[in-house]
């Protein structure tokens, strides 16, 4: 193991501190969450980009749900496609589960039937958006926390 000289002490002790103020820093970017206002803007453009709305998907970016049937890309876009309103319906704070969070609720724009017109689908993501996804089961409207 190389000798530390006292030349290298002063670099040692300015590297640590830079480090530990790089980990302060991050530490609160994480710990700031989304507000309601960007947590709904940023599920309207993920369902956007994902294919759920009559807006083109953006393919590069497209996410899985956590069950999904589709064979190919090209089955999955045909599937979705318009099949969500492009405005969240409603925004509760939470994820499934009781995890800290957002879910954002979003009306299916042509329901067959009546359980389709009282349910939606949800976007949940963490308190910083992080790990976003759509819900592959249905989300009860009445039980939304606010309405949009």
């Amino acid at each position: 193991m190389p000798k530390l000289t006292n030349r290298m002490y002063p670099k040692a002790f300015v590297a640590a501190i830079l480090l530990t103020l790089l980990s302060v820093v991050i530490s609160h970017a994480q710990k700031r969450g989304l507000s309601e206002a960007e947590a709904v803007k940023l599920a309207e453009r993920f369902i956007a980009q994902n294919g759920y709305t009559d807006l083109p998907p953006e393919k590069d970016k497209l996410v899985n749900e956590s069950y999904e049937l589709a064979e190919s890309v090209e089955e999955m876009v045909k599937e979705r496609r318009d099949t969500l309103e492009r405005k969240a319906y409603g925004v509760s704070s939470g994820r499934k589960g009781g995890s800290p969070g957002w879910t954002v609720v979003f009306r299916y724009k042509h329901p067959s039937d009546q359980q389709m017109r009282s349910n939606g689908r949800a976007v949940t993501m963490n308190l910083d958006g992080g790990k976003m996804r759509v819900e592959h089961v249905d989300f009860i409207l009445k039980k939304v926390d606010k309405r949009l």
